[in-house]
C-alpha cells in the first residue's frame, strides 16, 4: 500500500512523497504556482518561454549535460505550462534520484538565460504556434478560448504569440524565475521506490537553506459576461472536416458542486458508454470521435464538447448535441446510470494509481490548487453522495445558450445553425 508523507524545506516549500517500494521507477517534480494567466498582456507566453529557457543551461550544465545526465542514468525530462502552474519533472530508476533531483534543482534556480539561446528558441516557439495553427483540431480549441473568456488573459494562448514572444528579452525571464520560482510558490513532489527518510537527506544535501524567497502572482478573476445568445465563430479552412468545439462557462474547482458536475460530464461524453459516443458514433455513425471534458480553474471551469464532422452531417450532429443536453437538463438519469458513472470515476482513479507519475502529479496539485493533501477516500465519498437530481439542476445551470461559446474550423457552413440548435435549451 502506497505511504504518503510530507515535510517542509527550512524555508517553507512543502515537500510531498508517496512510497512505493514495489516500483522500479521515480518520478520527481517540481511545480510553480505561476502560468500562462499571469502573463502581463503585451508578453503573452512569458511563462511558457521560461520553461524552455530552463533545460538551455545553468551556471552548472550545459543544455547538452542537463539532458545527458538524465538520459545515460536511465531518465526522462519533461515540463510543461498550464494556465496557472508551471512544472519540470524527471522519471527513472529509483536508486539515481538524488542525480535527478540535483538536475531538477539546477535547472530550477541556476538558468542563465543566455541572450543567443533565446533568440535561437524564440524560433523554436514560434515553429510551435505555427504547428498547432495548422492543426485544425488544435487550432480551434485556441480560437474556442479567445472567444469563451474574451478580453480575459485566460483566452489568451499559453504559448503566446509570434508578435508577443519578439517582445520577450533576456531580463524578462530572469526576472521571472527569480520572482516566482521560490519558495512559498514551489510544491516538490516525489512518487515511487523512494522513503521519505532518503527525499530528506538528499534535499537536506542540495537545499540546505530551502528555496529563496519569492513572491505570489496575483491574476484578475473571470466573471461570465450577462449574454442572452450563443457567441459563435468561424474560421473557413479548405479542409474536408468541420472541426467542432462547445464550451459551457461552469464552477471553478473550489465549488461543492464539482463532484456532480465531474459525473455529469463522465456521462455526457467522457467514455465510450456515454452518451455523445453512442449517440454520434455507435447508434448513427455521424462522426469518428466525439467527447467531452471539464476544465476546472480557481474560480471558473468549462464542460467542453468537440467533434470532427463531415459538413453534410454537421446539421445532424448538432441536433444530436442539442437533444442530449436538453435531455440532461429536463430529465434525471437513472441511478444505474449514475452508479455507473461514480464507479467508473472511482475505478479509472484508482487504477491511474498505478503510475508514479500520476501519484507525483496528483499529490503537487492537491497542493498546489487546494492548499491542502486531498485524500481519495473523501473523494470517492462524495461522489457517491450524488444523486441523479443534483446531476439535472447542475446539467439545467449550466446548458443554457448565454453559457455557451462556439468554434468551428472547416469548410464553410451557416455560423447560424449553432445558435438556432442551442434555442433547444431555453
Amino acid at each position: 500500500m502506497t505511504k504518503y508523507q510530507q515535510f517542509h524545506l527550512p524555508s517553507g516549500t512543502p515537500v510531498c512523497v508517496a512510497e512505493m517500494p514495489w516500483m522500479e521507477s521515480v518520478s520527481t517534480g517540481i511545480w510553480a504556482a505561476v502560468g500562462g494567466r499571469h502573463d502581463p498582456v503585451r508578453l503573452t507566453g512569458l511563462a511558457h518561454f521560461v520553461e524552455h529557457m530552463v533545460f538551455q543551461g545553468t551556471t552548472r550544465r550545459s543544455a547538452r549535460r542537463l539532458n545527458r545526465e538524465v538520459e545515460s542514468a536511465g531518465g526522462s525530462m519533461d515540463a510543461y505550462t498550464s494556465e496557472d502552474h508551471t512544472a519540470f519533472f524527471v522519471r527513472g530508476p529509483g536508486e539515481n534520484f538524488g542525480g535527478f533531483m540535483d538536475v531538477l534543482l539546477d535547472l530550477y534556480q541556476n538558468s542563465i538565460f543566455d541572450p543567443n539561446v533565446i533568440l535561437k528558441e524564440r524560433d523554436v516557439i514560434a515553429e510551435e504556434i505555427s504547428m498547432y495553427r495548422e492543426q485544425p483540431s488544435q487550432h480551434v480549441e485556441d480560437l474556442l478560448c479567445r472567444n469563451v473568456w474574451p478580453q480575459h488573459p485566460l483566452g489568451q494562448p499559453i504559448a503566446g504569440t509570434e508578435k508577443t514572444i519578439e517582445r520577450i528579452e533576456a531580463g524578462v525571464l530572469m526576472n521571472h524565475a527569480a520572482k516566482y520560482f521560490g519558495a512559498r510558490n514551489s510544491v516538490i513532489s516525489v512518487a515511487g521506490r523512494i522513503t521519505t527518510e532518503q527525499v530528506e537527506k538528499v534535499l537536506t544535501r542540495l537545499l540546505p537553506d530551502g528555496l529563496p524567497r519569492d513572491v505570489r502572482p496575483t491574476h484578475r478573476p473571470f466573471a461570465i459576461p450577462p449574454r442572452r445568445l450563443p457567441t459563435v465563430v468561424s474560421e473557413t479552412r479548405d479542409i474536408d472536416q468541420v472541426q467542432l468545439a462547445l464550451a459551457f462557462h461552469a464552477p471553478g474547482r473550489l465549488h461543492p458542486i464539482q463532484p456532480a458536475l465531474r459525473l455529469l460530464n463522465v456521462m455526457l461524453g467522457e467514455n465510450t458508454s456515454s452518451r455523445l459516443w453512442s449517440e454520434l458514433r455507435e447508434k448513427r455513425g455521424l462522426c469518428y470521435d466525439a467527447g467531452s471534458d471539464l476544465t476546472a480553474l480557481q474560480e471558473t471551469g468549462l464542460i467542453h464538447i468537440y467533434a470532427g464532422i463531415d459538413p453534410d452531417k454537421y446539421p445532424q450532429v448538432l441536433k444530436v448535441i442539442f437533444t442530449e443536453l436538453q435531455r440532461l437538463a429536463t430529465k434525471a438519469v437513472s441511478p444505474a446510470t449514475l452508479r455507473a458513472a461514480v464507479d467508473f470515476s472511482i475505478a479509472s482513479g484508482r487504477m491511474a494509481l498505478e503510475s508514479t507519475s500520476h501519484q507525483m502529479t496528483m499529490m503537487a496539485e492537491c497542493l498546489l490548487l487546494y492548499g491542502r493533501p486531498i485524500e481519495l477516500e473523501a473523494v470517492h465519498r462524495r461522489l457517491r453522495a450524488v444523486t441523479p437530481e443534483q446531476v439535472r439542476r447542475i446539467a439545467a445551470t449550466i446548458f443554457r445558450p448565454g453559457r455557451l461559446t462556439a468554434a468551428t474550423v472547416g469548410p464553410e457552413i451557416d455560423s447560424q445553425q449553432i445558435t438556432r440548435a442551442a434555442a433547444a435549451l431555453r
